[in-house]
Formats: C-alpha cells, structure tokens, sequence
C-alpha cells in the first residue's frame, strides 16, 4: 500500500508580535546663530587674503581658461567670509571672480553666499570643504554634460568624433574612445585636426581598443598640427605601422625624465614619429619639423 506524506505547511516569517520598528537614531544637529546668506556684491569689493592661510594662489592659466569658457549665466556663487571689519575676502571663487572683474568690471554683481564671524580655522575649513572635501567629475561625466548643455566646442568635438564613426565614452573598444581629455584637448586645437588624427591612427592600427591611446593621439595631432600644410598623412600612417603603439609609448617613456604623463610623454613621442616619418626624405619643402611648445600644448 502506497503511502502518501502531507504537504509541508508554509511557515510566514514576519516580525516577532509586540516588537516594533526601533526608530533611526541620529546625530544633534549643531546649532549655530551666526549669519550665513546669499547676497549679491560688486566683484570689487570681493578681496583674497593676501596670507593665504585660507586660500590658494592665483593661477593665471586657470583664469584664461575660465575666461574661454565665460557664460556669466551659469556663474556660481562664491563662497565669502565677512570679516568684523566689513571686507569681504573669497574663500572659493577667486579665479572666476578675476575674470568677471577683468570682463566686466568692479562694479559687475556676483552672487555670493556670505559667512560671518569665522575663525580663521573655519574659513580654512570651509575651504577645504570647497576644494579638497568632493568627489571631482571624471572627464566623461563633464562631456556628456557638455553636450546636453549645448556647449559649442563640445558639439562640434563630438560630430568630428562621429563623422568618423566613433563616439566618447568612459572606455576604449574598436568603435568607442576613452581618452576623453585627449579627445578634448587636440579638439580645441583646430577645427578640422582631430579627424585627422583618428582616421590617421585607425588606419595605422586599425579599430583597436588599444589604438585610441590618450598619448598617442596627443602625439600624432602634435605631429599633424606642426605640419599641417606639408604632411602626408599616407606616408604617415606608414611611418606609425612601423611599430606597435606599445613600443612606441615604451620609446618615448625612455626619453622622458621620471616617466612623465601622457601631456609630457606626447612631446618625444611626436618627435620620434618625425624621425621615422623623415627617413630617406631628401626635398626639404616635404621633411616634417618638431612641434614647437610644451607637449600639454598638445
């Protein structure tokens, strides 16, 4: 005779009777009655402590770039510290507010959000808190934000990109490119230049992951851009098939005190691809020169 088991009874588990949810504990919150407020005040009138306990020092390539880029639309805030005197003195902002003044003049408003009665350890704080104390965006995060934003240098980088049927994304496969502060900055160099420079190695290397290399294509638009009306960019791709771009990054490292980084490394990398590309050239109007310039030029 068969027999037969009873099916397990299905058990709920839930919450032990007469047990409530223990409430999240949390921190006191710090209570402080100082006043801090928004204001707009003249960019004149907005000083840097020339001690710079509580800020850096002024960096005029940074404020050139800044002023490239200029929309005083999007201008942020700064973030000010109101002395017992009644200055005012910047604690985050200095370079941006540089180049209002110089645009606009002393008398052009900024939106500020003013502190008072800091110490000297909390304007120092509040620094850092600026600076130091955030996660900055990656290159990828700041393009793609470019573009929705409609920036015009980044459109016309990214149809350049395009037209040669490749996108910018966080990393390298055949079709896609990861070295987006190369992409950039050889973008910015001349419409038209860069193009050149990824058909130029795609054709020397194929769509390759490991061809859209940041140094490389530094390199071969340093190359390109110093010899734009004599290059052969067939005699060219020629010259770069002649070796891996692994041996030819592992050359230029050679040649570069402490190893450098891609902007210091593209410099004696451009050179060495001249070197190859002149052998055996003996008409003086078709021989390649060096680029001229600091390789973050490039």
């Amino acid at each position: 005779m068969a027999t037969t088991t009873a099916p397990a009874r299905k058990t709920a588990v839930g919450k032990p009777r007469g047990k409530k949810d223990t409430p999240p504990e949390y921190e006191p919150v710090p209570h402080d009655e100082r006043p801090v407020y928004y204001r707009k005040i003249p960019v004149g009138l907005l000083e840097v402590d020339p001690s710079l306990d509580s800020q850096r020092m002024f960096q005029r390539p940074w404020a050139n770039k800044l002023a490239k880029i200029w929309n005083p639309a999007v201008l942020l805030p700064a973030i000010v510290s109101k002395r017992s005197d009644g200055r005012y003195y910047v604690l985050d902002g200095q370079h941006s507010n540089r180049v209002a003044l110089e645009k606009h003049g002393p008398k052009f408003e900024r939106h500020c959000l003013i502190y008072e009665e800091l110490q000297p350890s909390e304007e120092a704080a509040l620094f850092l808190a600026a600076n130091r104390d955030r996660k900055a965006a990656k290159p990828v995060d700041n393009y793609r934000v470019a573009l929705t934003a409609g920036e015009p240098l980044v459109m016309r980088i990214d149809a350049e990109v395009k037209s040669c049927g490749l996108t910018v994304t966080g990393s390298s496969s055949p079709n896609q490119i990861g070295a987006v502060q190369a992409v950039m900055a050889v973008g910015e160099k001349r419409e038209g230049l860069l193009p050149k420079v990824l058909n130029t190695v795609a054709d020397a290397w194929g769509r390759d992951a490991s061809s859209w290399d940041n140094m490389v294509i530094r390199a071969v638009a340093l190359v390109i851009d110093s010899n734009w009306d004599r290059v052969d960019l067939v005699r060219l791709t020629k010259a770069l098939r002649k070796y891996t771009v692994r041996l030819w990054k592992t050359n230029a490292i050679r040649m570069t005190k402490s190893g450098g980084g891609s902007q210091s490394r593209s410099q004696p990398l451009a050179e060495n691809i001249i070197t190859e590309y002149n052998k055996g050239e003996t008409d003086p109007t078709k021989v390649l020169i060096a680029p001229v310039g600091r390789a973050s030029r490039a």
